[in-house]
C-alpha cells in the first residue's frame, strides 16, 4: 500500500527508553515519517536523537499547565523544569512538540492563564495552531468526582448536559466568574491565534519570494 507514515496511538510509546530504541532501530530501514505520544519527563537527548533519525516529526505532550501548585493538584507528577527541559530537547532534535495546554482547573488563576500563554508563544514553532482549552470532568476522572463533591454536576447526564464542546466550560473550578473566565481565555487565544497567521503570512511571502527569484520548489497559491 505504499505506507509512508504511521501515527502511534499510544499514550506509553516513550515510558519504556529501550524499547523505544528498539523500535527506532527497527523502523530506520523503512525511511518513513511518523509520530507518537509522549511524557516530558522522559523525553531524553538520547530518545529523542534515535526517534528523530528514526522518522520522528512529532511528538505529542499533554502539558496541561505550567504552574508547579495546580501540576501537583493535578497529580500530574510532572514539574514544570521538567516540561521546559523535555520540550527544549525535542526542538533541539528537530521534532515538533505538541504543546497541549487547559486552564480552569483548581487553583487556577488569570495569573497562570498568562503563565500558559507566554510559555506557548516562547517554544510554539508554529508548526499547528494552538490555543489553550478548558478543564473538562470527564465522567470516571478524580476531577468528575470532584465535581459531584462540590455541586457542580449531579451526576453522568448532568455532565452530558452541560458539555457543549471542549472549548467551553463545562464546570468552573476557580473563583472567576463563566463570563469573565471565558474573555479571559478569548484574550488569550486571540493573541496566539493571531501570532500563528502571522507566522504564516510571513512564511508564505517568504516562499512567495522565493518562487520569483526562481525557485520552483513552491509550487504556487494556486493548486487547481
Amino acid at each position: 500500500y505504499h505506507i509512508n507514515y504511521i501515527e502511534f496511538a499510544d499514550e506509553l510509546f516513550m515510558v519504556f527508553p529501550e524499547r523505544t530504541m528498539a523500535l527506532c532501530e527497527a523502523l530506520k530501514p523503512l525511511k518513513i515519517k511518523w509520530n507518537c505520544s509522549g511524557r516530558l519527563n522522559i523525553a531524553k537527548p538520547k530518545v529523542l536523537k534515535a526517534m528523530r533519525e528514526s522518522g520522528c516529526v512529532f511528538i505529542n505532550y499533554g502539558i496541561e499547565s505550567v504552574d508547579d501548585g495546580v501540576l501537583e493538584r493535578m497529580n500530574k507528577q510532572l514539574t514544570v523544569k521538567q516540561i521546559i527541559s523535555g520540550v527544549e530537547a525535542t526542538l533541539e532534535a528537530g521534532i515538533s512538540p505538541g504543546l497541549n495546554m487547559l486552564w480552569g482547573n483548581i487553583g487556577d488563576t488569570v495569573h497562570t492563564l498568562r503563565k500558559a500563554e507566554h510559555f506557548l508563544l516562547k517554544y510554539d514553532d508554529h508548526t499547528q495552531m494552538r490555543t489553550i482549552r478548558p478543564v473538562t470532568p470527564y465522567p470516571g476522572c478524580d476531577l468528575y468526582y470532584e465535581a459531584i463533591k462540590q455541586g457542580k454536576l449531579k451526576d453522568v447526564a448532568d455532565f452530558y448536559e452541560k458539555h457543549m464542546n471542549s472549548d467551553l466550560l463545562t464546570v468552573n473550578f476557580t473563583d472567576i466568574p463563566d463570563e469573565e473566565f471565558h474573555r479571559q481565555l478569548y484574550k488569550a487565544n486571540k493573541l496566539l491565534i493571531s501570532e500563528y497567521y502571522y507566522q504564516e503570512r510571513t512564511s508564505t511571502y517568504k516562499r512567495a519570494k522565493a518562487l520569483y527569484a526562481g525557485d520552483t520548489f513552491f509550487r504556487g497559491f494556486r493548486q487547481t
